[in-house]
């Protein structure tokens, strides 16, 4: 745990980052790990590998695999140097698919599921050698980590406080910058307790000529390994154009991964020679631009995504081919990424598109036009339901799955064709058929087996039949196959709520509120349940913490003034009650209610007057 701090601002502080309310740990921490958390020094991962690594190593020196197979996901992707030894369990078709053939991207959330994940290695490391001893994390470098290290830090800080990990963070952002970096913390000064870790080594020519016959060698880590000392080197010597070139293989790197603000964050160095770079080859310059674009609209730069394809493509891109992939992604621009999206707009371009490639017939190769052309077809679908055309929709789906199928055989575009038919599906399933949504699932689960989303929405679909053993066996490989996301233990909860599991879903709930705590759903669900279970005291705390998070929730505000009601605290519930009406007036039942507490209450009046009011309502209804 010994990258550099040597470029940290004179003024960082060390700062105490904890939830809000959350005690100080007491007395000096039993084990310190000090890292440096700088994007330029250590990539999307700086500090976090080490940490990872450290697990990693002494969990295997406890015999712990069972903790190692759990977090493989997490580890396979932060340790690259050891990805030769940490197999990637269940690869599924986007991260095992090459060139043409990865046709899908990996959505942002796939990265926050593997910060979840690297957090959770944390706490199961602690727990399984130290669970009370007091561990400190201090991030140097802190500022300059990139968008996913700040998420971790955030999370292991609001995780790991209830089990004795510290996060300390040597920063220089005034309380406003900090607030935004890690919402939903508080920070606090406290005392620098040790060094800081120790500086990197410099590439030096020696390094440089090893580094760079390993990139010749075609080494498939190479790049994402060396890609920040590289950089650093080139602008050491003042060698902006190769720093920029090497800025570009981090940044397709880093898109291909689904980073995508770490991907963004190489625009600026990328653009300043980007047309150097390109030249007259139209092939890298659009490779290049769409590597550019998925970085800078995935990370809600939408507005400069636009101009770059208006700016460093349109004018310079002649070929058919290339000018439909354009108009295929400027569609995508106004209909799926644009803050206000245009219908209308997108449609000219994706027909455009669709022209432009059946136009290229004969003039590429027969295979590829094919695809593309299924391709673009696929973006008019997703158009078409948008539209609310879903028929048209899922003819263009059933279509395209056929015609890829027929011309270029079941052996290539498997990932393509395994979207098709969960385009298909969630056609169906907005269509209200269940049976034939199912039914695609599975084509697209026998094509591509280990993608969790598949199995999460099977496992939704099959919940609304009533098929909750089925739904539960659906979930269950939904979270074998992923790093944890919240929503898919959501919905397990749900399942065996409906089976009346109680304790099996309050444990599903609360694996889902530590990775999202901003889910008043779950705790009015909890708090329901707890009423099952004759806990009054607990369904009320839980119906307060669904209030506080959704303080208009009309339901939660019901079922807490009944549950006051009950207990004899009438003029909390009758606040509730008050609130709910001028929140969904109308409602005679809430007259009702408030009726008797009033009457609980000896106010005869306001008793009477409350139902002469919800008989008013009801014959205005």
């Amino acid at each position: 745990m010994n990258l550099a701090a040597d470029a940290l601002a004179p003024t960082a502080a060390p700062l105490r980052l904890r939830p809000p309310g959350a005690a100080a740990p007491a007395g000096a921490p039993a084990r310190r790990f000090a890292i440096d958390a700088d994007f330029g020094h250590g990539g999307t991962w700086a500090g976090i590998a080490d940490l990872a690594e450290a697990a990693w190593r002494e969990l295997g020196e406890r015999g712990r695999e069972d903790l190692i197979d759990a977090h493989n996901p997490e580890l396979h992707m932060a340790l690259a140097r050891h990805r030769d030894r940490i197999a990637l369990k269940y690869a599924c078709l986007t991260e095992t698919a090459h060139d043409a053939e990865r046709t899908r991207n990996f959505p942002l959330d796939r990265a926050y599921r593997l910060v979840h994940g690297l957090v959770g290695l944390m706490l199961d490391w602690k727990r399984a050698l130290a669970p009370q001893q007091p561990w400190r994390v201090a991030a140097y470098g802190y500022d300059r980590a990139e968008h996913l290290a700040a998420r971790f830090f955030a999370e292991l800080a609001r995780r790991g406080a209830d089990a004795g990990i510290e996060v300390v963070a040597y920063s220089a952002l005034d309380a406003a910058a900090l607030a935004q970096r890690a919402p939903g913390l508080s920070a606090e000064p406290v005392a620098d307790d040790g060094a800081a870790p120790t500086p990197p080594v410099a590439l030096d020519e020696a390094g440089y000529v090893a580094v760079h016959a390993q990139l010749e060698r075609g080494d498939p880590l190479a790049w994402e390994i060396h890609a920040p000392a590289l950089i650093a080197y080139h602008r050491a010597r003042g060698e902006d154009a190769l720093a920029a070139r090497a800025a570009l293989r981090a940044l397709c790197l880093s898109n291909h991964y689904g980073y995508y603000h770490e991907s963004a964050s190489f625009a600026d160095a990328v653009l300043a020679h980007f047309e150097d770079m390109v030249g007259d080859d139209q092939d890298a310059r659009w490779n290049y631009i769409g590597n550019i674009f998925q970085g800078l609209v995935s990370s809600g730069q939408q507005e400069r995504a636009l101009e770059l394809i208006l700016t460093r493509a349109e004018p310079h891109l002649t070929r058919i081919e290339l000018r439909a992939k354009m108009h295929y992604l400027l569609s995508m621009i106004h209909l799926r990424y644009a803050r206000k999206p245009d219908i209308a707009l997108a449609e000219r371009y994706i027909l455009q598109a669709a022209q432009d490639i059946a136009a290229a017939r004969g003039r590429i190769d027969d295979a590829d036009q094919t695809f593309l052309r299924v391709f673009i077809d696929n973006g008019l679908a997703f158009l078409r339901v948008r539209q609310g055309r879903a028929p048209e929709a899922l003819a263009l789906c059933e279509s395209g799955y056929g015609l890829l199928t027929r011309e270029l055989g079941e052996a290539r575009h498997a990932l393509h064709r395994s979207v098709l038919q969960y385009n298909a599906a969630q056609v169906y399933v907005m269509l209200d058929r269940a049976d034939d949504a199912l039914a695609h699932y599975r084509k697209a689960i026998e094509m591509d087996p280990y993608y969790s989303e598949y199995y999460n929405e099977s496992g939704n679909l099959l919940q609304r039949q009533g098929r909750y053993e089925d739904a539960l066996a659906q979930y269950e490989l939904a979270i074998r196959y992923s790093a944890p996301y919240p929503e898919v233990h959501f919905n397990r909860g749900v399942c065996q709520s409906h089976l009346g599991d109680w304790e099996a879903a309050l444990a599903s709930f609360a694996l889902s509120l530590e990775l999202n705590p901003q889910q008043p759903e779950i705790h009015q669900i909890r708090a329901e349940i707890h009423e099952q279970l004759e806990d009054a005291d607990a369904a009320l705390a839980d119906y307060d913490a669904a209030i506080a998070l959704a303080a208009d929730s009309v339901t939660a505000r019901v079922n807490r003034a009944v549950l006051h009601y009950g207990r004899g605290d009438y003029p909390l519930a009758l606040a509730d009650m008050d609130r709910v009406i001028a929140l969904d007036d109308g409602q005679p039942e809430h007259y009702e209610n408030r009726a008797e507490i009033h009457k609980a209450m000896q106010r005869d009046e306001l008793y009477r007057r409350d139902l002469d009011r919800a008989e008013a309502c009801r014959a205005a209804a």
